[in-house]
């Protein structure tokens, strides 16, 4: 096998590695396992863990292929260096992509009860359903709204019984799972544009995109905070989610008013670190262990 040979094989590897979009993937499995953790008290157990992670990544590789196959014809114009324009991945390899994903996310959510597993494809059905109706429209954050606060619900059924307290994180959950996609859209707001895209992005535009996406954290953090008193068993969990939430929100800020491409560019990392930390910090605070 030549050098070239190999350097292609890697390329390709790497493609395929890319395609299901890896940061949103890690950060959706980061709080899988916080969320895992404060659920079952302490360890939830090995098969526990695996079966939560393993449904999770097979939603989510998934839900990322998918994404790539919808935006293919888009990419070949705006983005050619992406997996399937660059012919490193084939649309019958992505396709296979969702494929297994689909068949991991089932075999694994089998493990738990009925609705724990209607739960997890309903939030993973949720996230291909954004990238095949909603995700080039003005309305793209609703898919958000619907599956972003499924994860802690879906943890906690898969695990015990859901607490009726843990519904109280959809006044959270709301505005910072809008604040995700905003994050997520908007290095691409030159490009959807030029193609006639109109996300909630575009059509906020560069300048106000980012404003509402911190405000729209911002306001979450605020509402926690101001809720220790009433609805916390535990509020210095929520006090000290809130101050690592703002910080990582500060630096965002920061960044952007330093050099606005790297903000847009480090928004959705910095972003969805802030709103798992809050969630988790949340979910801590309200619910007796």
């Amino acid at each position: 096998m030549t050098g070239s040979q190999a350097h292609a094989r890697g390329d390709v590897l790497r493609a395929y590695l890319v395609l299901p979009h890896a940061v949103p993937i890690m950060a959706v499995l980061a709080a899988t396992t916080a969320f895992a953790l404060v659920s079952a008290g302490g360890w939830p157990g090995v098969v526990n863990l695996v079966c939560l992670l393993g449904a999770m990544l097979g939603g989510q590789l998934a839900v990322g292929a998918v994404n790539e196959l919808v935006d293919v014809e888009l990419d070949r114009l705006s983005k050619p260096y992406k997996p399937i324009p660059a012919g490193l991945v084939s649309h019958r390899g992505a396709k296979a992509i969702v494929l297994v994903g689909l068949l991991l996310m089932a075999a694994f959510s089998a493990r738990f009860s009925i609705e724990a597993f209607v739960l997890c494809a309903l939030g993973n059905g949720t996230g291909i359903a954004y990238s095949i109706w909603f995700k080039r429209t003005v309305w793209s954050w609703i898919p958000y709204i619907v599956a972003g606060p499924l994860i802690p619900i879906w943890v906690w059924t898969a695990l015990d019984a859901v607490p009726i307290r843990m519904l109280a994180i959809y006044p959270l959950a709301v505005p910072a799972v809008i604040a995700l996609q905003l994050a997520q859209s908007m290095p691409d707001i030159a490009s959807d544009r030029e193609a006639g895209v109109r996300t909630l992005a575009v059509e906020l535009g560069s300048q106000w995109a980012p404003r509402v996406a911190w405000s729209c954290v911002l306001l979450p953090l605020t509402i926690a905070a101001s809720a220790t008193t009433w609805v916390a068993e535990r509020p210095e969990w929520i006090w000290v989610s809130c101050l690592i939430s703002g910080a990582l929100l500060a630096s965002n800020v920061v960044i952007w008013c330093r050099n606005p491409h790297q903000g847009v560019m480090t928004a959705f990392p910095l972003i969805a670190a802030a709103v798992v930390v809050l969630g988790v910090g949340w979910t801590l605070g309200i619910v007796t262990l």
